[in-house]
């Protein structure tokens, strides 16, 4: 019997290292080019996880294939290497939890373009508010102190 193993890809967020919860595939691939999928796998959107299963000795390449909102598509290529020495995923060996064999993958957010005048228009009536209250609280003060001097 082959031994097979379930490698865990926690999808994080490039600035923050927070995990993304959303919609996600990534693809396990043949060759390096990732012309060959072997398999395609769906987000678990509330863990922001994609789960391979399975996966037999050999190496192989991991690809984001669809990204979240707002971020990115990587075309980072993830070498992934199962062999009687370990897991590696690009020369680095990752540790086994309850069966499963974890790592992060980055992901950048698109930057957000300025599109017009950021102007804070409620500060701007507030002020403009005030003032003219103080000006009719003035105008009313004058008018007392005026006719009280008469």
């Amino acid at each position: 019997m082959p031994i097979l193993s379930n490698i865990k890809l926690i999808k994080v967020d490039s600035d923050t290292r927070e995990v993304i919860k959303a919609d996600f595939t990534f693809g396990l691939f043949a060759d390096s080019d990732c012309t060959e999928l072997i398999q395609e796998v769906k987000s678990d959107k509330d863990a922001g996880t994609i789960l391979f299963k399975d996966i037999r000795y050999g190496k192989w390449f991991i690809k984001e294939l669809s990204q979240p909102n707002n971020y990115q598509l990587s075309d980072k290529v993830v070498e992934l290497v199962i062999d009687d020495k370990g897991i590696f995923i690009d020369g680095t060996k990752i540790d086994e939890e309850n069966g499963i064999y974890s790592f992060e993958f980055e992901n950048t957010q698109i930057p957000r373009i300025q599109t017009g005048n950021e102007m804070n228009y409620i500060l701007l009536i507030s002020i403009a508010i005030v003032s003219i209250l103080i000006i009719v609280a003035g105008i009313v003060i004058l008018k007392k102190h005026s006719t009280s001097l008469k």
